[in-house]
C-alpha cells in the first residue's frame, strides 16, 4: 500500500526543486490548489490519469512519485529516458482528445438559456416574462466573461457568465464562500464540472475601491466610507473565526504548515529583498515610474532587514500558538487592496469583494495590512482610528482575541508586506509608491517604538 505521507513529502520536494508553486502547479493539471495542498499533507493521492503528467513536469518516473522511498537502482535509472519518452508521448495523445473534444462539444460556449432563466426565476419567483441579451465574450487573465442582461417588466438584471480556463481557483473560492458570507456578488448558478459561475454584475450599481485616491466624486465617496468597507472586512473574518471545519475545506497556506515553512518563507522574501537592493545600488531600476519619482532614503533599505529579524522572532511562535490550534484565525480574502472592494451608490453603502482567487486562512491583519498599509494610510498615528474600528467591529462578535494581540499581529503582517512590493518591483512592477507607504508603517510602528 502507499505511503501518503512519503507521496506528499515527494511531491512537496518536486515542485519546490523546480521552483513552482503550489497554485502554478494546479493551473498546469486543471485542477485546484486545494487538491495540491492535500497531496502534500498526505491526506489524498493524485489521480492515476495525472500521474505520468506529474512526471513529465519533474522529469522524473511514476516510481520516483509514488515510491519515493526505492533504492537506487542503475537498471531503472537507465530506463529513464525511454520511460520519459513515452510519458511525454501519452501526454500529446491525451492533449490531443481533449482538443477534439471541446471543438465538437458546443456547451462548452456556455450556459443554455433556460439555464440562466431558470436560475433568474429560482432568485425571483415573481420576475415574470424574461429576455435574455448576451455580449460579447471578452477573454480576461484566462477566463471568458460574458454580460448578461434580463430584461422584463418587473425588473431588469445585469449578470456576468464567467467561464474558467486552468485558472480555476476562483471559482472553487466562490463555491466555499456562497454558503458563509453576504460579502461577495450574488451566485445565481455554479456549473463545477464545466467551470462556469453566472453571478451579479456589478458595475452600474457599485463604485470600484481603486478609485480611492482620484480626486472625483466617486474617489470621496469611498474615503468618506473606509468605515463600511472596514465594517465588510470585520464580518467576513468574524464568519470564518476559529472555524475548524471551514479550514479544513479551504486548505492551510504551505508557509503556515510548520515553523520549518515559515522560516522557509521568510528566507525566500529575503531574498527578493536581496535581489532588490543589487538593483537598486547597481542603479538598474527606473527613476521614475507612472508618474511617482524614486525618492526613498537608502538608509531605510535597512528596514527590511529588520523586518526579516521581527518575522523570524514573532512568526514561527504562531505556528503552534495559533495556527495548529486553530485559535484567533479566519479566512482572509488574500489579496485584498481597494480594488476588490465594491461600494453600492446606494445611501445604505453596502460593501462587496471581489477578485477571490487567493483565499486562505491566516490572520486576519494579512488583509488589513495590505488595505491600510500599502494603500490608505501607512502612518500608525493617522491609522489608528481605522485600526480601532475594524477591533471593535470584529469585537462584536469574536472573543479572547485582546488588542495587544491584535496589534502584534498587524505589525508582523505590515512586516511581511514590505516584501510583496519588493517582489512587484523584482518583476517590473515599479510601484515606489507602495514601498514607501510599506517602509513609513513598519518605521512609525515599529522602528519608533
Amino acid at each position: 500500500m502507499l505511503d501518503t505521507k512519503k507521496v506528499g513529502i515527494k511531491i512537496t520536494a518536486l515542485r519546490k526543486s523546480i521552483g513552482l508553486s503550489q497554485e502554478k502547479l494546479a493551473e498546469m493539471l486543471h485542477i485546484s490548489s486545494q487538491a495540491i495542498s492535500k497531496w502534500e499533507n498526505g491526506h489524498t493521492l493524485p489521480e492515476t490519469t495525472l500521474l505520468p503528467i506529474l512526471a513529465q513536469i519533474f522529469q522524473c518516473t511514476i516510481d520516483e512519485i509514488i515510491m519515493p522511498a526505492y533504492s537506487f537502482d542503475e537498471k531503472i535509472e537507465a530506463e529513464k529516458p525511454r520511460l520519459l519518452e513515452q510519458q511525454a508521448e501519452y501526454i500529446a495523445k491525451c492533449v490531443m482528445q481533449k482538443i477534439e473534444l471541446k471543438s465538437n462539444d458546443k456547451s462548452n460556449l456556455g450556459l443554455d438559456d433556460n439555464i440562466i432563466l431558470n436560475a433568474v426565476y429560482k432568485a425571483y419567483p415573481n420576475i415574470g416574462y424574461c429576455t435574455i441579451t448576451k455580449g460579447k465574450p471578452v477573454k480576461k487573465e484566462g477566463t471568458l466573461i460574458s454580460r448578461v442582461r434580463i430584461s422584463s417588466s418587473q425588473k431588469d438584471l445585469n449578470l456576468l457568465e464567467k467561464i474558467y480556463g486552468s485558472s480555476d481557483t476562483e471559482l472553487y473560492n466562490i463555491n466555499f464562500l456562497k454558503e458563509h458570507t453576504m460579502a461577495i456578488p450574488l451566485i445565481y448558478y455554479i456549473d463545477m464540472e464545466r467551470k462556469i459561475v453566472l453571478l451579479e454584475d456589478l458595475a452600474e450599481d457599485y463604485i470600484q475601491g481603486y478609485e480611492f485616491d482620484e480626486s472625483n466624486a466617486n474617489g470621496e465617496i469611498i474615503r468618506q466610507n473606509y468605515k463600511a468597507i472596514l465594517s465588510a472586512l470585520a464580518d467576513f473574518h468574524s464568519a470564518f473565526w476559529e472555524n475548524s471545519e471551514t479550514f479544513d475545506k479551504i486548505g492551510c497556506d504551505w508557509r503556515l504548515e510548520s515553523k520549518e515553512n515559515i522560516l522557509a518563507h521568510i528566507s525566500c522574501l529575503e531574498k527578493d529583498y536581496k535581489k532588490y537592493r543589487k538593483k537598486a545600488e547597481e542603479g538598474t531600476l527606473p527613476k521614475v515610474w507612472m508618474g511617482f519619482e524614486d525618492k526613498l532614503d537608502r538608509k531605510k533599505q535597512d528596514y527590511f532587514q529588520a523586518a526579516i529579524q521581527l518575522l523570524r522572532e514573532e512568526y514561527p511562535k504562531l505556528i503552534e500558538e495559533r495556527v495548529k490550534a486553530g485559535k484567533n484565525i479566519t479566512i482572509i480574502h488574500g489579496d485584498f487592496h481597494p480594488g476588490q472592494t465594491l461600494l453600492s451608490k446606494t445611501h445604505d453603502r453596502t460593501v462587496r469583494f471581489i477578485g477571490l482567487q487567493a483565499v486562505r486562512m491566516g490572520l486576519c491583519t494579512e488583509d488589513l495590512a495590505m488595505l491600510l498599509a500599502l494603500h490608505i494610510e501607512p502612518d500608525k498615528e493617522k491609522v489608528k482610528p481605522l485600526l480601532d474600528y475594524y477591533y471593535q467591529c470584529l469585537c462584536e462578535t469574536i472573543r479572547d482575541y485582546s488588542y495587544e494581540s491584535f496589534m502584534s499581529d498587524y505589525k508582523i503582517s505590515v512586516a511581511e508586506n514590505m516584501f510583496f512590493t519588493i517582489r512587484l518591483i523584482n518583476n517590473g512592477i515599479f510601484d515606489y509608491k507602495m514601498r514607501d507607504n510599506a517602509i513609513k508603517a513598519f518605521e512609525t510602528l515599529v522602528m519608533e517604538e
